[in-house]
């Protein structure tokens, strides 16, 4: 039996006897290596002869793939894949893998969330009781939340679940998603829209698409001026989908009502940084995903990637699949 090398890269668990586990159960034989590793300075000495890689937020780039000697998988902690050049992996041969269902229902729960507590002004209250105050901490109510607009930008995996969840509460959905036809996104109970029709008209605008290139400041100054000032944006996706500078202009000077964030530019945020400052931002340490349930699952299936192609099988989410050649699992 032949016997394999498969390196973590990093990940924020402090031990990875579940990963150990559920090689074991697999029958192969594999030497798990952990590295606690993000740039790719820090990964090319340590990884040139690994048969798979298992990453979080290590930075794989081009000059990392192509050092690998006989990689034959990469597997992410996780649904995004934006740390690492997915074209030059498909050059190399090696096949791209994610975790695409571990966390739907608690991003989509998180999402709920967001948008309940910016509805029924929940933080506000909140901060008004603690400073020993009564009554409402704003002069006119919130809207009812039933007839009010909500857009989802995105309707993956994650977004067709926040859609499902958000119609039980009497609200008009709008999508923008250029992979969606307007006869799905009607199946859906839901109207496809195009992106500025989507913030012309929404209450909450909320992000669960990728990060490209083509989604990278997808919402900036023009997009905040396009959205009603009583709106606010919910961002579950990457922090770069969103220039931060511009969403900071645009809730200081009153564009937007304001806004809920999973996700930053930078993470950890600096200390300084002005959006940590504002009274109309609600934040949360990009932890939509976390539950003890989908901790578990996220650490099985990033294995079960990896155990599928060291196998000689083919895994059930290959996210470069256009850059592979055919023989290695391109075709559908």
């Amino acid at each position: 039996m032949p016997k394999y090398k498969v390196i973590i890269t990093d990940f924020g668990s402090p031990e990875n006897e579940l990963e150990a586990e559920e090689f074991r159960r697999s029958g192969l034989d594999v030497d798990l290596v952990r590295l606690n590793a993000k740039t790719a300075d820090e990964l090319l000495p340590h990884v040139l002869d690994a048969d798979g890689l298992i990453v979080q937020w290590a930075n794989v780039n081009a000059d990392v793939l192509r050092s690998l000697e006989h990689c034959k998988v990469i597997s992410r902690y996780g649904i995004g894949v934006d740390m690492i050049d997915l074209a030059v992996a498909g050059e190399c041969g090696i096949p791209v893998c994610n975790t695409p269902d571990y966390c739907i229902d608690e991003v989509s729960t998180h999402t709920l969330s967001f948008i309940l507590m910016l509805n029924r002004q929940i933080l506000p209250q909140h901060r008004y009781v603690q400073a020993g105050k009564w009554g409402s901490p704003r002069p006119t109510p919130p809207s009812r939340l039933a007839g009010q607009a909500v857009g989802v930008v995105g309707m993956g995996n994650i977004g067709r679940v926040v859609v499902r969840k958000l119609l039980t509460f009497g609200v008009t959905v709008l999508v923008f998603d250029p992979y969606i036809t307007a006869e799905q996104a009607a199946a859906a109970g839901v109207e496809k829209v195009e992106l500025d029709e989507l913030l012309r008209r929404a209450d909450y605008v909320s992000l669960h698409c990728p990060l490209t290139d083509e989604t990278r400041h997808l919402i900036g100054a023009a997009e905040f001026k396009a959205m009603k000032p009583t709106a606010y944006l919910i961002n579950m996706a990457r922090g770069p989908v969103v220039d931060q500078p511009a969403l900071y202009e645009a809730l200081v000077n009153k564009e937007i009502a304001g806004a809920a964030l999973d996700v930053l530019e930078k993470e950890p945020p600096s200390p300084d940084d002005p959006l940590l400052a504002l009274e109309n931002v609600i934040i949360t340490p990009h932890l939509s995903s976390w539950s003890a349930e989908s901790f578990v699952q996220l650490r099985r299936e990033v294995v079960q990637n990896v155990v599928t192609v060291l196998r000689g099988e083919r895994p059930r989410s290959i996210v470069n699949r256009l850059y592979l050649p055919h023989q290695n699992g391109a075709e559908s």
